[in-house]
C-alpha cells in the first residue's frame, strides 16, 4: 500500500468521525422534543386556512395531521395561546367539503401515538350550513381536547389503587359467602327473572296501553280538576249531616238488618230457598181439590173443626177457652170430686188416679169433636 492511500484513508477517517460527533452533539443539545416532525403527504395545490379554538393543546405538535373520517386532509401550521385558548391554525385541501357545523377534536391512535386534529361533519346534518372558506373559525364550543396519556394512566391508577378492584373483590367474595351452597336456587331465581321478562316483554303492548289509558285518565282528571273541587265542596255539607246523624244512621241500618232476618225466614216465592210458597199454594191446592172431588169424604168434622177455628179467631187475637174438669194430680185433696182419695201420702194409687182423670177429659173432648153417641172411626 503506498503512503499516498493510506492518507486518503485517514482523511476519510477523520471526517467521518467529526460527522458523527457533530450529530451526536446536536442531538444531545437539542432532544427529542425538538426535532420537528415529518410533514403528512401532499396537499392539493389549493388549500384553506381554519382555525379551531380548545381550552387545552396540550401535547399537539406542529405539523400535526389533520384527518377527516381517517383521511389526511391537512397540516397543523401554528399554535398560540390567546384568552386562555390555544388557537390552533390548520391547512386544509381546499377540495375537502367542510360545512360550518364541522366539530374539531384532539384524538390519538394508540395510547403513546402522535396527537392529531379528528375534523367530523355535524350529527344533526344542520340543514342550509354554509360551506367552509379560507379564513373561517371553529368555535370554542365545537371543539373538544381528548383523553392524554397522563389522563389515562391517571384514571387506571385511580382505579387500582383507589379500591374499586379491592372493593368489587370483596363484593363478590360476600356474595359467594352469602350463597353458600345455594347455587342452584341462584339459578333458579335467575331463570324464573328471566322468564318474568320475558313475559313482560312479549306484553309490552298491553302494559302500554295500559299506561295509556292511566295517562289519558290523569289528563281527565287534571282537566276537571276544577269540576271535582266543585262536588268536594257541595259535598261537604252531606258529609257533615252524616256525620252529626252517624247514630241514626247505623240505627236505621240495624233495624234494617233484623227485618231482612225475618223475612229470610219465609219461603220464597219462586223456590229459589229451601221452601216454595208457590210450591206450598200448589200442594194446598191439591189437596183441597181431592177433598172436592172425593164422594166418600165426610166433612162433618172438618164443618165441627172450622165452626171451633172460626169462633177462636173471632177476634183480632187467637183465642180459646178450655175447660178441664176433675182431674187428679197428685196427693192434694179436693173437696168437690168424690172420687179423690183425701189427704194421704204419694203412693201408686195417685198415678192410676191420674191416668184416669186423663181418659175422663179425653173422652169428653171426644164427645165435644164427634157427638155424644159415636166412637171415632
Amino acid at each position: 500500500m503506498t503512503s499516498a492511500t493510506l492518507g486518503a484513508r485517514r482523511a476519510i477517517a477523520r471526517t467521518t468521525a467529526a460527522a458523527c460527533a457533530a450529530i451526536l452533539a446536536a442531538g444531545c443539545a437539542t432532544g427529542l422534543g425538538q426535532v420537528p416532525l415529518p410533514a403528512p403527504g401532499t396537499l392539493g395545490a389549493h388549500t384553506i386556512t381554519v382555525t379551531a379554538q380548545f381550552a387545552n393543546a396540550m401535547n399537539l405538535p406542529q405539523n400535526a395531521k389533520v384527518k377527516l373520517n381517517g383521511a389526511d386532509i391537512g397540516v397543523v401550521e401554528s399554535i398560540r395561546a390567546h384568552d386562555f385558548a390555544a388557537n390552533v391554525t390548520m391547512r386544509i385541501d381546499a377540495d375537502v367539503e367542510l360545512y360550518g357545523d364541522a366539530t374539531a377534536e384532539l384524538r390519538s391512535a394508540t395510547p403513546l401515538g402522535d396527537i392529531f386534529v379528528a375534523i367530523r361533519p355535524s350529527a344533526q346534518g344542520v340543514s342550509g350550513a354554509r360551506r367552509m372558506r379560507d379564513g373561517d373559525d371553529i368555535a370554542l364550543g365545537s371543539t373538544s381536547a381528548g383523553a392524554s396519556v397522563e389522563d389515562v394512566l391517571s384514571s387506571a391508577a385511580l382505579l387500582v389503587n383507589g379500591g374499586a378492584v379491592r372493593n368489587l373483590v370483596t363484593v363478590v367474595n360476600g356474595a359467594g359467602r352469602a350463597i353458600g351452597g345455594k347455587g342452584a336456587k341462584v339459578a333458579v331465581l335467575l331463570d324464573q327473572s328471566n322468564t318474568l321478562i320475558s313475559r313482560l316483554n312479549a306484553r309490552t303492548d298491553q302494559i302500554n296501553t295500559a299506561l295509556h289509558g292511566t295517562s289519558e285518565l290523569a289528563a281527565t282528571l287534571v282537566a276537571r280538576q276544577q269540576s271535582l273541587d266543585d262536588v268536594i265542596d257541595a259535598a261537604v255539607p252531606a258529609i257533615a249531616t252524616l256525620h252529626d246523624n252517624t247514630t241514626t244512621l247505623a240505627d236505621l241500618t240495624d233495624s234494617v238488618a233484623r227485618i231482612t232476618n225475618q223475612l229470610n225466614k219465609f219461603p220464597a216465592v219462586r223456590g229459589t230457598d229451601t221452601r216454595s210458597l208457590i210450591k206450598d199454594l200448589n200442594t194446598l191446592s191439591a189437596a183441597l181439590n181431592v177433598g172436592a172431588t172425593d164422594p166418600t169424604l165426610n166433612v162433618n168434622t172438618w164443618t165441627r173443626a172450622v165452626a171451633a177455628l172460626a169462633k177462636m179467631t173471632s177476634g183480632p187475637d187467637l183465642h180459646a177457652v178450655a175447660n178441664i174438669n176433675q182431674l187428679a194430680f197428685g196427693a192434694l185433696p179436693d173437696m168437690n170430686y168424690p172420687g179423690d182419695p183425701g189427704l194421704h201420702g204419694a203412693d201408686g194409687t195417685d198415678w192410676h188416679a191420674f191416668v184416669g182423670s186423663l181418659r175422663y177429659e179425653w173422652n169428653l173432648l171426644l164427645s165435644r169433636i164427634y157427638g155424644p153417641q159415636r166412637e171415632p172411626r
